[in-house]
């Protein structure tokens, strides 16, 4: 990632501005997608519970109109900076794809994986298709998630990284701004822990924030309830200290993260998710589509757990470099 490194104000520069406006009204338009997905979210649990013959429960659903509501309202606010050319906006934008394609490499040979079970579960429901169209499906699908997940991050990542960007929004906007007070890639940390802390606070609400994997085994309850508001909080704890650039909350947030990471494998191995699933409260019908799914076998979760916990120590350990060795040395001082 780039870091915010101030140009020599004579620094020759091709404007960038109309790229800015571009970008910015094509993230407006995928805000507002979002946006519309946000109600079709809820009207696909109602008719999953309607085809289920159960009840709705409202918390789940509410979770996918608040999470497509909250990311089109986030892209629409930044799309206007990048309209604006505002250095903030830059920054989040920049960040938010490079957070966006490494998922996104880390995701394609899982749904690849999980296209495995079409198949299997469309027979089991008595509606077994052919091979011609589950190779068709199988692309589709691959198609729109490589799109998604490569491309419109992969784009973005190749157009706010620029040199003529950067000195664009620097000399549009010429004051200092909150987000130059951190590298970029630290920033990128933070916003993804900040984000997971909202997710899990949503998460909160629906059946699944009864219950915790904990190194096996699964707690209920008012136990488990406290448990992720305990997550939330380290989470934000460790989002304000990577953004003062503290080194005691790097190691102490890495020493937390193998120990998160040590209990989902666990937990992996031991635990059936099916199991988990259905003390969440999902129906039966679900239940048995969800085990048709190579993804759910445990074998094939602790793999992708380690490749997740491989990939974070690895940014955790290339960001490490930006953190001072003293917590009382000036972020701006490793800005760059």
């Amino acid at each position: 990632m780039d870091s915010n490194v101030a140009p020599p104000a004579e620094s020759a520069y091709q404007d960038r501005h109309a790229g800015l406006i571009v970008f910015g009204i094509l993230g407006i338009l995928l805000g507002l997608a979002c946006l519309l997905l946000a109600p079709l979210a809820y009207f696909g649990q109602m008719m999953a519970a309607a085809r289920t013959g159960t009840e709705l429960n409202r918390g789940n659903a509410l979770l996918g109109v608040m999470i497509y509501g909250l990311l089109g309202t986030v892209m629409i606010w930044l799309s206007i900076g990048s309209i604006l050319a505002r250095r903030w906006a830059r920054a989040l934008i920049l960040c938010g794809g490079w957070i966006g394609l490494i998922i996104g490499l880390v995701a394609m040979p899982v749904v690849w994986v999980a296209l495995g079970s079409v198949g299997p579960a469309a027979a089991a429901q008595g509606h077994a298709l052919p091979p011609a169209a589950l190779v068709l499906v199988r692309w589709i699908t691959l198609g729109v998630t490589f799109v998604i997940y490569i491309v419109i991050p992969g784009l973005t990542v190749l157009f706010y990284r620029g040199r003529n960007v950067r000195l664009t929004c620097e000399a549009r906007d010429p004051v200092a701004r909150w987000t130059d007070r951190c590298p970029l890639p630290v920033l990128a940390l933070c916003l993804l822990k900040a984000f997971s802390a909202g997710f899990l606070l949503l998460f909160l609400f629906t059946t699944y924030g009864h219950i915790f994997p904990l190194f096996g085994s699964i707690v209920q309850g008012v136990p488990a309830r406290i448990l992720w508001v305990a997550l939330v909080a380290f989470l934000l704890y460790a989002a304000r200290g990577f953004y003062r650039l503290d080194r005691r909350v790097y190691w102490t947030y890495l020493a937390g993260a193998l120990l998160l990471w040590s209990s989902s494998f666990v937990t992996f191995l031991r635990v059936d998710m099916v199991d988990y699933y259905r003390l969440a409260g999902m129906p039966e019908r679900q239940l048995a589509h969800i085990a048709q799914n190579p993804l759910m076998a445990h074998n094939t979760l602790a793999l992708v757990n380690v490749a997740t916990m491989v990939v974070g120590l690895a940014y955790l350990l290339y960001v490490k470099r930006f953190f001072p060795a003293a917590a009382t040395d000036h972020p701006a001082a490793v800005a760059g």
